[in-house]
């Protein structure tokens, strides 16, 4: 009982600590605390350290979780750090799309090459196709001629 009131007061601290600080002991017995930054409005770029097996989808999920950084106080540098992630986001959005359409430039170029040389082996085939078409009715004449000679 006493080791499992000792766990959930480890589950439950949440704490700052210095920027040169090692990632503090998770509470899992096989694992540690890796540091992480999330990006969301309220903690742009802010810092922390949580258990590595929190976010896997096998086994017991572990609730160790400490702040490194301070919050920032909302201002012009938090302000600044948000401006910055939007623009880079948008950045990354505009190089997804310059990479699609390059893809598509690639794929429409090889789609006139496929059609090019489609384009060739169909009038190959009708060409194939009148001369099978004149053979047979050379050969109807034929036919019909010796048939006409032994009647």
């Amino acid at each position: 009982m006493s080791a499992s009131s000792s766990r959930s007061i480890k589950l439950m601290r949440v704490g700052n600590l210095r920027d040169d600080d090692p990632c503090p002991p998770c509470d899992c017995q096989d694992a540690i605390s890796v540091e992480r930054t999330v990006w969301t409005d309220d903690n742009v770029a802010r810092r922390f350290w949580n258990c590595k097996n929190s976010l896997s989808v096998e086994g017991p999920k572990c609730k160790f979780f400490m702040w490194k950084d301070k919050e920032m106080e909302e201002g012009y540098y938090k302000e600044q750090l948000r401006k910055m992630r939007f623009e880079l986001k948008r950045k990354e959005e505009f190089s997804e799309v310059s990479n699609v359409q390059k893809k598509l430039v690639k794929l429409q170029q090889a789609m006139e090459a496929d059609k090019q040389l489609f384009e060739t082996q169909l009038m190959e085939l009708t060409e194939q196709n009148r001369m099978l078409k004149c053979g047979i009715f050379v050969m109807a004449i034929v036919v019909i001629v010796m048939w006409l000679k032994w009647t």
